[in-house]
């Protein structure tokens, strides 16, 4: 008899123990643990739902779209991005939301081509105001990259399901960047070259992005809808990125 009630204790134990979280009573801290739990949108409730995804890293290979001439990019143009989002759900048990924020992204593009400053101007110019991509047939390079540094404002549709472990996310967006510094740079044997003023970026930049993942993982893709370089004459090209990217919290 001992054991039967001792069974019975422990069965009862485990449906307490084992309820779901939606049953417990509220508790802000519980919900939303640290000096972070007041990151949100809104103050939260006791209706608010579960925010996610609001510190996120992005580290991809990156390259660039168009008329390339021929110039290879190498599979080490690693670039990375980082943004603040804010989670905003449509309601507590909905499966949809949008996450709206500030972020910063870094392309770095490892190639073997060059790019020359020209002007359109007879006779020419002595300030060039187009770019050109061409292929490289100098001495050999050890370093020969090109960086734009952007910050943008990240927009996402937000789907995700239910369930509380193993949560599927897909996020299809869009972004709005300003590219505030670009460079090339190069190094031959022991002498090292960085080029900066580009005649002709355009700085203003816009293209989709879309996030695939489960839980805190996801595969990440974007492509820049709007051209590098804004002057007609200039090699037409776009962004294009994929890799892996961390919902940190």
């Amino acid at each position: 008899m001992k054991i039967i009630f001792t069974l019975l204790a422990l069965f009862i134990f485990q449906i307490v123990i084992g309820q779901n979280s939606a049953d417990r009573p509220f508790n802000l801290l519980n919900r939303k643990p640290g000096v972070m739990r007041h990151y949100s949108l809104f103050a939260p409730t006791e209706t608010s739902a579960e925010k996610f995804d609001r510190l996120n890293t992005h580290i991809f290979f990156n390259n660039w779209l168009g008329n390339t001439q021929g110039v290879a990019t190498k599979f080490y143009a690693i670039g990375h991005g980082l943004n603040l989002s804010f989670d905003i759900p449509f309601s507590k048990n909905s499966i949809f939301g949008i996450g709206i924020g500030l972020g910063y992204t870094h392309y770095n593009i490892r190639h073997d081509g060059n790019l020359i400053f020209e002007s359109a101007a007879v006779p020419q110019k002595p300030t060039p105001d187009y770019t050109l991509l061409k292929p490289y047939t100098g001495q050999k390079r050890w370093i020969n990259r090109t960086v734009f540094n952007q910050i943008d404002v990240p927009f996402e549709l937000r789907i995700r399901s239910r369930k509380e472990r193993h949560k599927v996310k897909l996020y299809p967006g869009f972004k709005v960047g300003y590219i505030f510094d670009n460079y090339q740079k190069w190094r031959v044997n022991d002498l090292k070259y960085k080029s900066f003023n580009f005649p002709d970026v355009q700085h203003l930049q816009y293209g989709a992005t879309l996030r695939l993942g489960m839980d805190n993982i996801f595969l990440f893709g974007e492509y820049n809808l709007s051209y590098l370089f804004e002057n007609k004459n200039s090699t037409q090209l776009n962004m294009f990125s994929v890799g892996i990217s961390i919902g940190w919290f």
